[in-house]
């Protein structure tokens, strides 16, 4: 019999409901490390060509405990007795559009609203600031998918309350090969990002390696990890790795 397809969540232009839980570890140098926990919602709605998505995220950081500004690798070092704490980030809610699908190809844009949330200085933007992105879908005739994007982020309030603002632009170049199995699944993300505040250019390369695990609350159920790299002397951080268990077609 032929292996059922099941949405593994993959597809950037097939909408469907999820629920995530994930943590993100980041190296930003030898002397210091960050950390991300976010929860995530998402509901398509209408004829399931638009859906919302909500995250709430909870940075894990030393400086939320002592938010202090500077060379924070030299403060890190300096006062290894800062303890990490996890505070609320900034929540968001995001609106999907996708469009033009076809059996080839198809597109979408997104736009997410950051919410002024953050408990600490260091926890969030410190403003109101937004993500605007358009992506278009290539279905290849090997199964493969490639989907590049471009985004951009940026701050409402013309900056926080140090005077520091985000304006970043993200060229992205998703790729998801076809495995011979649906139950791994894995994606290639590289990017170019360019900060336009402090006018610095990096890259990174994002690798996601998914398992089905069967059933669970009425959905599919997923375990996954994404390790990354950053590169360039630009870059804000060596490298991360991110792993989390998603719930989707509910």
């Amino acid at each position: 019999m032929a292996e059922e397809e099941i949405n593994n969540g993959t597809n950037p232009i097939k909408l469907t409901s999820q629920i995530a839980l994930q943590y993100q570890f980041n190296q930003i140098d030898s002397n210091l490390n960050t950390g991300l926990l976010e929860f995530a919602y998402t509901k398509p709605f209408g004829d399931m060509s638009q859906s919302f998505r909500l995250t709430v995220p909870f940075s894990d950081s030393p400086f939320n405990a002592n938010p202090t500004f500077g060379d924070t690798a030299a403060i890190a070092a300096a006062n290894p007795s800062v303890g990490n704490e996890m505070r609320l980030g900034d929540i968001s809610l995001m609106f999907i559009k996708v469009f033009g699908v076809t059996e080839k190809n198809g597109a979408a844009a997104t736009f997410e609203l950051f919410l002024d949330t953050a408990e600490t200085p260091t926890a969030g933007y410190g403003q109101f600031a937004a993500e605007a992105s358009a992506y278009y879908a290539w279905f290849l005739d090997n199964g493969s998918i490639f989907s590049p994007a471009i985004v951009h982020t940026f701050g409402l309030e013309g900056g926080n309350s140090l005077g520091v603002d985000v304006n970043t632009t993200t060229i992205d170049f998703y790729y998801v090969p076809k495995l011979p199995t649906s139950k791994y699944y894995m994606t290639f993300d590289p990017a170019i990002i360019h900060d336009w505040e402090n006018d610095a250019t990096f890259g990174s390369l994002q690798v996601t390696f998914g398992i089905m695990t069967g059933k669970a609350f009425g959905g599919d159920s997923q375990l996954f990890i994404k390790p990354g790299v950053l590169f360039g002397g630009d870059a804000p951080a060596d490298w991360s790795v991110q792993f989390g268990y998603k719930i989707l077609n509910f």
